[in-house]
């Protein structure tokens, strides 16, 4: 028999009984369309996990921080000389001191907030993928009297609109200690005015704080005080200078990612620690590939189930055409041709309910999706939530699969359909 036979058989077989094939290419529908939105789940909630991470390009960072007392009877200082040091090692782009100080307090025209400030170095932020984030303005140039506001900051302060807060002069009062010589701390209250640059806003998933930082050029960082640090006081304890115990944190930025490796190598020989953010977001990767398996198990017995009924409507078929079937093969149908009849039919149901699942699946995500960014919205979160990823490879293997386990779970009617003995049926010994 022909293949276009053999389709056109198969097609005629399922609009004998057209309720009883939509029913169960409805099935097949409800459980293609589940697998699609439990793996498209898993997927959108990796890449919204990446997101961050992504958009501030940070897999090419080095995190450093100096040993504990602990660890080293002299430990080493992160200090000025040591990030010297680190700039010389082979593929390292750039190294900056990871500055934070929080709560401060910036003020401008009557209003008043509790912010963190960062230090940021104007190379970091040329990146294009800090670029992104800004919603309006610029980041630092040569002024040193500059700062990007986080957009909740921004409006805390009185602007409502980020083109607003372009130009406009804030201020910001820190508090803190600062040495005056080699052995002793100064409490100093300082107040300094800094014009606003930019105005950015993080990806979605980041903490909501995030949004609520100034980012300041590194050399006026430096300048302003801060309380010391558990690490600055062990240093301290050790003999280290006051005036130079350096900083708690450093970030080291390598040119490509095959130079992450041997440049954390090279910055641990100079005695500190290092941790890389690749290596952090390895743990929550893993986790979120370990939940897209256990989410497209689950989905898997729903389509498995929707099989059975594949499986109950092919012998149903069987049993109603048993005449038709024994004719065929009077007629000179192999018992090959009928197992490939009742299969084209098997993959028909499936093709036709994976399809459908697509758009089902799709339509509730969607649906899903849209309510949460209207919750989210009433919550303050103002960046849209992909909860849902739905790549290419995934619809079409969501279609193929669905396809596949119904092509398998018609192989037994199939093989009832090919062992009918057309005498028996000619002498209606049946």
């Amino acid at each position: 028999m022909r293949a276009w036979n053999i389709a056109r058989m198969a097609v005629g077989g399922l609009r004998r009984a057209p309720l009883r094939a939509g029913l169960t290419a409805m099935g097949v529908a409800i459980a293609a369309g589940a697998l699609l939105t439990m793996v498209g789940f898993a997927t959108g909630l990796r890449r919204q996990a990446e997101a961050p991470f992504r958009a501030l390009d940070l897999f090419k960072n080095i995190e450093v921080r100096p040993l504990e007392t602990s660890e080293s009877s002299n430990p080493a200082a992160l200090d000025d000389d040591a990030l010297r040091r680190m700039e010389e090692i082979a593929g390292v782009e750039l190294v900056y001191p990871d500055i934070r100080l929080r709560g401060l307090t910036l003020s401008h025209a009557g209003h008043s907030a509790g912010g963190i400030a960062m230090a940021a170095p104007r190379e970091a932020l040329a990146l294009g993928a800090a670029e992104d984030m800004l919603l309006a303005g610029r980041f630092f140039r040569e002024h040193d009297r500059e700062a990007v506001l986080g957009t909740r900051l921004a409006r805390d302060l009185g602007f409502p609109n980020p083109a607003e807060a372009l130009g406009a002069t804030i201020t910001i009062e820190a508090a803190g200690l600062a040495p005056t010589d080699a052995t002793t701390f100064a409490f100093q209250h300082e107040t300094i005015e800094v014009t606003v640059v930019g105005v950015f806003e993080t990806p979605a998933l980041m903490p909501g704080h995030a949004q609520r930082v100034a980012l300041l050029p590194v050399e006026l960082m430096k300048r302003m005080p801060r309380l010391p640090d558990g690490t600055t006081l062990d240093l301290l304890k050790a003999g280290k200078s006051a005036t130079a115990v350096g900083y708690r944190r450093a970030t080291v930025r390598v040119r490509n990612p095959s130079d992450l490796i041997p440049v954390e190598a090279a910055v641990g020989r100079l005695g500190f620690h290092t941790r890389t953010v690749a290596g952090r977001f390895e743990e929550i990767r893993m986790f979120l590939v370990f939940l897209e398996v256990i989410l497209a198990a689950i989905g898997t017995v729903a389509l498995v189930v929707a099989a059975l009924g594949i499986v109950n409507t092919l012998l149903m078929s069987v049993t109603e055409r048993y005449q038709e079937i024994g004719i065929y093969k009077a007629l000179g149908a192999s018992n090959g041709d009928l197992a490939v009849l009742f299969l084209t039919e098997a993959g028909l149901l499936g093709v036709l309910g994976g399809a459908a699942g697509l758009g089902l699946g799709w339509g509730f995500a969607r649906g899903v999706e849209t309510a949460v960014n209207i919750y989210a919205r009433g919550q303050g979160v103002h960046g849209h939530l992909d909860l849902f990823g739905f790549p290419g490879w995934l619809l079409l293997a969501i279609l193929l699969f669905s396809t596949l386990v119904s092509i398998v779970a018609g192989i037994y009617p199939a093989l009832r359909a090919a062992r009918i003995d057309p005498i028996r049926v000619l002498r209606r010994e049946w």
